[in-house]
């Protein structure tokens, strides 16, 4: 009966909720879209495409063209647009309904988090009212919340709560009915975000830990194999092969940007920064450098409740007791630890410790960016502790009776204030998504042409990120341009807002926007001669590579916002074959010392340290990539002040993983004095591509008639790795 009423209360409480903060969203769920632009916009293309035009479950063409790319490194929910798809081609049509169906499941993630957090408060023994009113606060405090704005898949606050639910069942009934529930609730969250596995471990290893330690499970009862097998391995395997099984790509990232990066802080998770009622935080130095990622705040009510409970293990510690045992529940108190290790795993303990060299040893805990995110669970964890030791407080006293009601209220406020802070974000509509019939003038464009006349579209300023080598943001309102034409045209996108994407996909990608030394390698892997679709946004940011592409194209449309062309490939292939030819010319200038011949200041080709792999001739710069490498470090005898200079040498082996993160630091100095200081990634500096060679070119502008210029290179990442670089010149733009 407990259960029952505690079910009920929740519904209903949570859906008041619901109706307060998002009815817009509710009464029109098909055309409001939760981010305008970013990930989550991305995240509504890659679903609406995949719905709409792919032919296979498992793979897209939205992006990435002409490779494509897996279902699971779109961040497009797969398991939901695949069933989407499934019922739309087999039962009835309800693709038009993708993104509504987004929405609500989204939403209804909250109420169903509500409704477990509410079923593990009465098996903790608290009475249903008590359950429904602590569930629905912690629910719309999750920090998950804060994901609705991009982050679709991480945003299911069902996940973490009903996991916990089920292992408290499990941990009362060891059958094999609830194992397989708990397989499946991984296989399905798993399958949303591999980071949920990642979560889902950190609650495993303690619980099945706590089962043979205490002798609960001996190890000579070989069952606890089977549920280990069925809870966490099989689901594992079964994402796995799905994944292996359609996904030819074997030079996928193995190590993504943002490890150290993207991580918790004390202050994020405990303290209410940015909350009104302690707006002087505000005002702290210390707590105004935060990324976005980092907040996980856990509520003014558990940070009081972590200071007691802090004071209490301590006071246990003194007087010689059991100071872990923070709760008479033993599974609550496995857990909580469990969500303990998982916090300072969020803090990045212990590799911020001078320990960074042990994820070289981890293996697929090198996959994880984002670290902030496993503090998730000590949110959960913690209110749940919390609020279960505020009730054994309520019967004692009216004086506990009133602090309990007073943690209510302050749990609701702090609820409200996240809420508050992140709904209307969401009410964003998208005009020419809405505009199906095509009658406004922002897609007048639309009925001007035919897409069967092209393969693909080629967005600029061109975006590529996903590689975790090159990071090449979208500029203007391309990226939201591109989206659009897509979806309306069904042409996929050379552009790439994806996840780990092949690097040697994505480098010849790059070759279409750089300076062509050699063929582009693209071109003779499109399926066909049809010319590509320019969209090109008017706002003036293009490069001179993407100026020339304009240059070989025919305009077709102009608007307010962008420009339509049509790219013929043989204006491209005959000047990829021009510029190699002059590109080999100019290097015969070079090598007869004939500088001036080629407007150059500097040239050394290294002949003196020798190296087996030299671009040309027998030396190049070389050694492990984690140590500095100076390549320069003289005086510009023959430069003229205030002119503008490139910088250009060559990196071998470009397309090994996190290359394209290799530093150089660039030092100008007249005598003692520093006139510029920079230091960069090789991935913002990339200019052409021939073999297995990228050139690098680094913009100067000469501050005095005698500078003295100082370059120098390194990858920690890449360790022993053997960097070689050659061919440096220094040219007159």
């Amino acid at each position: 009966m407990q259960h029952l009423k505690a079910l009920s209360a929740t519904l209903a409480l949570t859906i008041i909720v619901l109706f307060s903060f998002f009815s817009s969203i509710l009464k029109d769920p098909n055309q409001i879209y939760f981010s305008p632009g970013g990930d989550g916009l991305k995240a509504y293309y890659g679903a609406l495409y995949h719905v709409k035009y792919d032919q296979t479950a498992l793979q897209t063409k939205a992006m990435n063209y002409p490779y494509g790319e897996n279902i699971f490194f779109t961040d497009s929910q797969p398991f939901v647009v695949n069933s989407i798809r499934f019922i739309s081609q087999n039962i009835t049509d309800i693709s038009g309904q993708t993104v509504a169906i987004i929405n609500l499941l989204m939403l209804l993630s909250i109420v169903l988090g509500a409704v477990f957090l509410s079923l593990i408060f009465v098996e903790l023994k608290t009475p249903w009212w008590f359950a429904a009113l602590a569930a629905v606060g912690i629910a719309f405090l999750s920090p998950q919340i804060g994901r609705l704005g991009g982050h679709f898949t991480l945003s299911y606050i069902v996940w973490l709560p009903l996991l916990i639910w089920l292992l408290i069942r499990f941990d009362r009934n060891k059958s094999f009915v609830l194992s397989i529930l708990i397989g499946l609730v991984t296989l399905l969250a798993t399958g949303m975000h591999m980071y949920f596995f990642a979560l889902f471990g950190f609650l495993f290893l303690f619980y099945w830990g706590y089962q043979f330690l205490s002798k609960q499970y001996p190890i000579r009862q070989w069952s606890w194999l089977a549920h280990i097998f069925i809870q966490v391995i099989l689901p594992l395997l079964a994402i796995q092969l799905l994944i292996n099984l359609t996904d030819p790509i074997s030079d996928r990232t193995s190590r993504p940007w943002g490890f150290f990066t993207y991580r918790a802080n004390p202050a994020t998770v405990f303290l209410p920064l940015h909350k009104p009622y302690a707006s002087f935080l505000s005002s702290v130095k210390l707590f105004q450098s935060f990324d976005w990622e980092a907040y996980a705040f856990i509520g003014l009510i558990a940070f009081v409740g972590t200071l007691f409970g802090i004071f209490s293990i301590i006071k246990r510690i003194r007087n010689k007791q059991k100071w872990y045992m923070v709760s008479s529940n033993p599974l609550l108190n496995v857990l909580f630890w469990a969500s303990v290790a998982s916090l300072l795993v969020s803090f990045s303990l212990p590799f911020n410790l001078g320990l960074k060299f042990l994820l070289d040893y981890m293996g697929p805990v090198q996959q994880l960016r984002a670290l902030s995110r496993f503090s998730w669970i000590f949110f959960y964890l913690i209110n749940i502790l919390v609020f279960v030791g505020l009730y054994q407080l309520w019967g004692k006293s009216n004086k506990f009776k009133a602090l309990v009601i007073a943690s209510f209220l302050f749990l609701m406020y702090d609820a409200f204030l996240n809420v508050q802070g992140y709904a209307p974000r969401l009410v964003n509509r998208v005009a020419e998504l809405e505009d199906q019939k095509n009658e406004s003038d922002a897609n007048s464009w639309v009925k001007q042409i035919d897409p069967n006349e092209f393969q693909a579209i080629l967005p600029l300023p061109y975006f590529h990120v996903g590689s975790e080598n090159v990071w090449l943001v979208d500029k203007c309102d391309i990226a939201r341009q591109a989206y659009v034409a897509s979806l309306k045209t069904g042409l996929p996108s050379m552009a790439v807002m994806l996840s780990r994407t092949s690097i040697s996909q994505t480098y010849k990608s790059l070759e279409l926007i750089s300076e062509p030394l050699a063929p582009y390698r693209i071109l003779n892997e499109l399926p066909n001669e049809k010319p590509l679709l320019l969209l090109v946004d008017r706002c003036n940011e293009l490069n001179a590579n993407e100026q020339r592409i304009v240059g070989y194209s025919e305009k077709i449309w102009e608007g307010p916002a962008f420009s339509l062309y049509k790219l013929p490939l043989a204006p491209m292939k005959q000047y990829a074959q021009q510029q190699e030819l002059a590109f080999e010319k100019k290097m015969e200038f070079v090598h007869a010392a004939q500088l001036d011949s080629v407007n150059c200041i500097v040239y050394d080709s290294f002949e003196k340290i020798i190296c087996k792999d030299a671009l040309y001739g027998k030396g190049a710069v070389w050694g492990a990539a984690k140590f500095w490498r100076k390549l320069f470090n003289q005086e510009l005898k023959n430069a003229q002040a205030g002119q503008n200079y490139n910088i250009t040498f060559w990196v071998k082996s470009f397309n090994k993983d996190m290359m394209g993160r290799t530093v150089f630091e660039l030092v100008q100095k007249t005598g003692d004095q520093i006139t510029n200081y920079q230091q960069d990634q090789f991935q913002h500096f990339f200019h052409s591509f021939r073999g297995d060679w990228m050139q690098i070119q680094i913009p100067i502008k000469v501050q005095s008639d005698k500078e003295i210029l100082s370059i120098s290179v390194r990858n920690q990442d890449l360790g022993t790795f053997p960097i070689v670089l050659d061919e440096l010149l220094i040219c007159a733009q």
